[in-house]
C-alpha cells in the first residue's frame, strides 16, 4: 500500500482554510488572547511569558500563510479549469486563449495586441 502524504495533506490543508475562516475560530483566539492577558495580570508579564507567546503568534502567522497560499492556488486553478472550459465552448473564442496564463509575458503581449485589434475592428462595423 502507498502512503499518499499529499492527498492527506491537501485534505488537511482544505479543512484547515475552512475551519479557520469560521466564526468559532475567531471566537477561540480571542478566548486565548484573553485568558493570555488576564494570566498576565494576574502572575506578571515576565520577559518568559511575553517570548512563549511571541513564538506562538509567530509559529501560527507562519503556517496561516501557507494555508492561505494553498487555498488561493486551489481556488485559482478551480476558476482558470471554469473559464477554459467556457472558452472551449464558445465558437468565436480563440483556442490561443484557452490557459493563457502559462505562457510568457512576451506572448501574452502579442495576444492582448491581436484583441485590441479585433476590439476595434468590431467597433468600427
Amino acid at each position: 500500500m502507498v502512503f499518499k502524504t499529499t492527498s492527506y495533506l491537501s485534505r488537511f490543508l482544505t479543512w484547515s482554510s475552512k475551519m479557520a475562516g469560521k466564526p468559532l475560530s475567531f471566537i477561540l483566539a480571542w478566548t486565548f488572547v484573553t485568558l493570555w492577558f488576564l494570566g498576565g495580570l494576574i502572575w506578571g508579564f515576565t520577559d518568559l511569558w511575553l517570548l512563549v507567546v511571541n513564538t506562538i503568534a509567530t509559529i501560527n502567522a507562519s503556517l496561516m500563510v501557507f494555508i492561505i497560499q494553498n487555498t488561493q492556488n486551489r481556488e485559482s486553478k478551480a476558476l482558470h479549469m471554469k473559464i477554459d472550459e467556457l472558452l472551449q465552448a464558445s465558437h468565436e473564442t480563440a483556442a490561443e486563449l484557452i490557459a493563457i496564463e502559462e505562457m510568457e509575458e512576451e506572448e501574452l503581449e502579442k495576444i492582448r495586441k491581436k484583441i485590441n485589434l479585433r476590439r476595434r475592428h468590431k467597433q468600427k462595423i
